[in-house]
């Protein structure tokens, strides 16, 4: 099978991201920039260059450079991170929660889209341009990273998962540490690779980076820094005690003035909705968008009756208690999925933000609350989107004249097509010829009934429609027949299903990359990236 894209519809039906892709004026209001417009970087940059208030680019290059040191980053990236000093660097952005093992794949496909974005907006442009990864190691939903896939190429899938010690606890991804149970993920993992001539030097590179005592969010990024070596990946950690000052304008203007933001948020939300769209980010009136950690919990704030307070009514503030707090303690602070964009783009010259789907339609909502911080509104730009394809399941598709769209309704639709297609002519031409005949002797009957009384009309209606439900259900009886005649063909599309879309989602959502690394190598990564298209903005099956 060669590389070939689809449509985005073929593989993700009904989503705010078509219309952005294809009618982009019509979303114009909630997003400003067209990531298609050949001139969009130019005026980028001239957009960050008069920002009232600049980023603090000399420490914050300072601080990257020490954290990206500790992960174990080459030169190429450390020469990156110093150039943020320099007003002539600007930042192609992106980022991810620290999933175990780096998560779905679709967490490397974005910083791939960010590597090849800065390349292509350095060229364009002259300016230096750099691919920033924001790990949301603040983050504490630990169900979303505390598990990793395998999806082998028998069409296998196996989930392995680091269960929490208190299924309550708020800690964030930084301040969990991989306990004695991750030896034991780590061997169960391996024992469910592909077997190759890689899978040794794979195995030994996560036992190296994910060992008892060290943080999911470190483990994350020492990994992520190994994938990308060479190619320049700046990695932020925002809960870096050193990084927490730079972020107090932020958290002030949100204190300040508490509800601002939300209701900015909500009002964007009822636009999107009256244009015919769904939020992607919902919040309640009196939410106020920052997390405050107490005993390494993090807690929501809401505010009412001049008073900031968590939802459980267990902490509880006036403003200028909290500012105080702030002022003393920054890093008790953290944001949400509302300001977590703020406090990047304060931080950094960003150009443009790479994010997925879901990503793509919150920040939608987002244009208000970038006007009330004076910030210049990103790109909001498409991340990359692949397949994977092995030679197994290649060599399938093609056999059965499959591509990858048949696949998002279910097997048992593309089972069903498969069998309808070889369904014995005659079976074919006697159902066809069935239907034709009732619809054509219930059209005679029903003339001449009629003439005698019309009330009979409804009658033959409805013995018109149990014949053809009678029909409908010899089709579906004979299918089944075929089916388990031809349990060959079902098994191995039922395999090709578990490859393209496990447990019934796209691949890029379930599987993990150290299935591919240990299977052909580090040099994947490299395939990756010179196979990724970032200015087309379709699904890509990629073969491997």
């Amino acid at each position: 099978m060669n590389a070939h894209a689809v449509d985005y519809r073929q593989v993700l039906p009904d989503h705010l991201l078509h219309t952005y892709l294809e009618d982009f004026e019509s979303l114009r209001p909630f997003y400003t920039h067209d990531p298609r417009d050949p001139d969009v970087w130019p005026r980028m940059i001239e957009s960050v260059k008069s920002r009232t208030v600049p980023p603090p680019r000399k420490a914050l290059a300072g601080i990257l450079e020490a954290q990206n040191g500790r992960f174990g980053a080459d030169e190429t990236v450390l020469d990156n991170a110093r150039s943020l000093a320099g007003d002539d660097t600007f930042v192609v952005s992106t980022g991810q929660q620290t999933g175990l093992l780096t998560g779905p794949l679709f967490t490397i496909y974005k910083a791939v889209t960010a590597i090849k974005l800065a390349r292509r907006v350095s060229e364009e442009t002259g300016v230096r341009a750099v691919p920033v990864f924001w790990m949301a190691a603040d983050d504490h939903d630990y169900a979303e990273i505390n598990h990793v896939h395998v999806c082998r190429t028998d069409g296998d899938a196996f989930r392995f998962e680091l269960s929490p010690d208190d299924p309550n606890d708020r800690r964030s991804a930084s301040d969990r540490l991989l306990g004695p149970g991750i030896d034991t993920l780590l061997e169960q993992f391996a024992e469910a690779l592909p077997d190759s001539e890689y899978r040794p030097s794979a195995i030994e590179a996560l036992r190296r980076h994910c060992t008892a005592g060290t943080s999911l969010s470190d483990a994350f990024a020492r990994l992520m820094t190994l994938l990308f070596r060479e190619h320049g990946l700046v990695l932020v950690d925002p809960t870096d005690p050193a990084l927490k000052p730079l972020m107090r304008p932020v958290f002030e203007r949100e204190i300040h003035a508490p509800l601002s933001t939300t209701g900015s948020v909500l009002e964007a939300s009822r636009d999107l909705e009256h244009a015919g769209f769904h939020p992607q980010v919902s919040r309640s009136p009196d939410a106020v968008n920052l997390f405050l950690y107490r005993d390494g919990q993090r807690n929501a704030l809401r505010y009412e009756d001049g008073r900031f307070s968590s939802r459980d009514e267990s902490l509880s503030f006036s403003g200028e208690e909290l500012l105080g707090i702030l002022e003393d303690t920054p890093g008790r602070f953290t944001h949400n999925v509302i300001t977590r964009p703020l406090v990047q783009d304060t931080l950094f010259p960003t150009l443009t933000y790479i994010g997925g789907p879901a990503e793509i339609a919150y920040y939608g909502q987002l244009g208000g609350v970038y006007r009330q911080f004076g910030l210049p509104f990103p790109v909001v730009y498409p991340r990359a989107s692949h397949t994977l394809v092995g030679a197994r399941t290649a060599r399938i598709l093609e056999k059965h004249g499959l591509a990858i769209s048949h696949f998002v309704h279910g097997i048992e639709s593309v089972v069903d097509r498969k069998l309808r297609e070889e369904m014995p002519v005659p079976v074919t031409e006697g159902l066809r010829a069935a239907r034709g005949d009732v619809e054509a002797h219930y059209r005679n009957l029903k003339g001449h009934v009629t003439s005698i009384d019309p009330g009979l009309s409804r009658i033959v209606e409805a013995s018109e429609r149990k014949t053809r439900f009678a029909l409908g259900r010899l089709e579906e009886k004979t299918l089944r027949a075929l089916k388990k005649a031809d349990g060959v063909m079902r098994g191995q599309i039922m395999r090709a299903d578990r490859l393209l879309y496990p447990n019934g989602h796209l691949q890029e959502r379930v599987a993990n990359i150290w299935q591919y690394v240990a299977l052909h190598g580090f040099d994947v990564m490299n395939t990756l990236i010179e196979t990724t298209d970032e200015t087309d903005f379709r699904h890509r099956m990629t073969p491997l």
